[in-house]
């Protein structure tokens, strides 16, 4: 196990602090869903100093600035945190990202889509050698398995769908894992709470598809707090009944309150919207921590949300969607 010593944390905390009060605002928000145009929208971003110096964007470019954004997180990030392995935890699931999209282009005799990501472990350029030479000597054994298995089960099943149900399972085990693997109770909890919440919006999209129990037991993931009995005793019921089954637990009243968006047609991506919320309730607690890794944690999920944010506002902005529709959409911020 990876030992925290908390007074190691005292300078990257303290500059975390100072980093979040530059994060984007309600009113920076606001703004962009009230803009005139999609270009006032973006407008606010490159104010805010989004992206990497140096670099030009363009609103219909916003993509790239994201990325950028986020790299320049994970640049940060690694520069001050006194365990690397902390913060690569994080990156191997843009790993698993760039594998999946190496390997369905593979498998469909397709070009490799220009949506490889800068922020993993490995690089992009290294890892498309990698896939193309089949020369898994920098993966983590998990992540070769993975590649190997969707290998032998697209060669006797040739489904495309196989390769994300194998690499995001995977990607799900490992960062679990890898968070168990850090001495910390704030991660060890937190990986409970994605195992949870990740299991429970498998389960009810494979139910709301009328998908059978042994497809369902393969999407599953080990550990968490529900029991996988619950999901099998729901199996072949409506998500009412599996929302009622935990509702005493710490997951009930977001379940139920995003299935009742979905219901009353206010929001189709209810559910999904009320467990990040809950996530980000979680997540928040770090605020209460001083000085340890929580702080930085917690500022990679925050910044994690806050571009998906942008990515949400900024591409309805674009499409001449509502602001109301796109607003009850956006997902609580740790700020």
């Amino acid at each position: 196990m990876l030992r925290i010593n908390e007074g190691d944390y005292s300078y990257a905390s303290g500059l975390i602090r100072a980093k979040e009060s530059k994060m984007l605002t309600g009113s920076q928000f606001a703004r962009m869903l009230d803009a005139s145009s999609p270009e006032e929208a973006y407008k606010v971003l490159t104010d805010a100093g989004y992206g990497l110096g140096g670099s030009t964007y363009g609103v219909f470019a916003f993509e790239q600035l994201l990325a950028d954004e986020m790299k320049k997180c994970f640049m940060l990030l690694a520069g001050i945190a006194p365990k690397a392995e902390v913060i690569k935890a994080f990156q191997r699931r843009f790993d698993y990202f760039n594998i999946k999209v190496l390997l369905k282009a593979e498998l469909s005799g397709q070009d490799i889509p220009p949506i490889l990501a800068d922020t993993g472990t490995i690089g992009s350029d290294s890892m498309t050698r990698i896939i193309r030479e089949r020369d898994y000597g920098e993966l983590t054994p998990l992540m070769a398995d993975a590649v190997m298995q969707v290998y032998d089960v697209f060669s006797r099943m040739r489904d495309p769908q196989a390769v994300d149900l194998i690499l995001d399972k995977a990607s799900y085990q490992e960062f679990t894992a890898d968070m168990r693997n850090i001495d910390s109770p704030f991660l060890h909890d937190l990986a409970d709470y994605i195992i949870d919440i990740t299991n429970i919006r498998m389960f009810i999209r494979a139910r709301s598809l009328n998908k059978t129990w042994d497809f369902i037991m393969k999407l599953l993931l080990d550990g968490g707090t529900i029991d996988k009995d619950v999901y099998f005793r729901n199996s072949d019921k409506p998500a009412d009944s599996f929302a009622d089954d935990i509702r005493s637990s710490r997951y009930g009243e977001a379940v139920q309150k995003g299935l009742e968006m979905v219901k009353t047609g206010k929001n189709s991506s209810g559910l999904e919207k009320a467990l990040d919320d809950l996530l980000m309730s979680y997540i928040r607690k770090a605020k209460l921590v001083t000085i340890g890794v929580e702080p930085l944690i917690a500022y990679l999920f925050a910044k994690e949300t806050e571009i998906r944010n942008v990515r949400m506002i900024m591409t309805g902005r674009i499409n001449n969607l509502p602001a109301d529709m796109i607003r009850e959409r956006l997902r609580e911020t740790y700020v």
